[in-house]
């Protein structure tokens, strides 16, 4: 796979970038920015991992991540801004927060997400990721060459999931941040993401 290489050497760099600038922040100990936090860190290594898995051509376990670190992301922003205390504790004791849906539309009800964009991005994207997570017909199809039933994933398509990674893995960092109350981080991976970006 041509370009592939070097790419997955630049997202392994930044991803470990990533984590650097938010290990061991010190934040806030209450319950709803312990549950947040764990979703966002969930989001951060679910990047981790796909970054690694593309590194080792396991694309199929690689894309089926994606959602898992979407939703990881959408649950520690609702868990940080939108849920209720009695929500935050049903989460820490196993409950399911409301349905994805639900989640984006009380998050995009904040100021800083008003644009809508998360759920611009669900709305674009959600039949795919769920088609990776749950093996649907279309990641079949990436499977399928006219000589045999082998990984058959484009560089473009590789590419695709490194850069949607890299959104989600810095978001949450950026949010990691934001709990600690550190705006300096914060600002320095926003501004990293947005040159990786150009």
């Amino acid at each position: 796979m041509n370009g592939v290489p070097s790419r997955l050497a630049k997202a392994g760099e930044y991803v470990e970038w990533l984590r650097v600038q938010v290990h061991e922040k010190s934040m806030p100990s209450t319950d709803r920015v312990r549950a947040a936090a764990a979703c966002l860190a969930l989001a951060q290594e679910h990047h981790h991992a796909i970054v690694l898995l593309a590194e080792h051509r396991l694309y199929g376990s690689a894309f089926s991540l994606l959602r898992v670190a979407f939703e990881a992301y959408v649950r520690g922003e609702w868990l940080n801004g939108c849920a209720t205390d009695q929500q935050v504790e049903q989460f820490l004791r196993g409950e399911e927060p409301p349905r994805i849906a639900v989640l984006l539309e009380q998050i995009e009800r904040l100021p800083t997400f008003s644009a809508q964009t998360l759920s611009g991005v669900k709305q674009a994207h959600w039949p795919s990721l769920c088609d990776d997570t749950h093996s649907g017909g279309l990641h079949s199809q990436r499977w399928q060459t006219s000589s045999a039933v082998e990984p058959n994933y484009s560089p473009e398509e590789v590419d695709e999931v490194l850069i949607f990674a890299e959104i989600i893995g810095s978001l949450s960092a950026i949010a990691i941040a934001g709990l600690a109350n550190d705006e300096l981080t914060a600002n320095r991976i926003l501004e990293q993401f947005e040159q990786r970006a150009q």
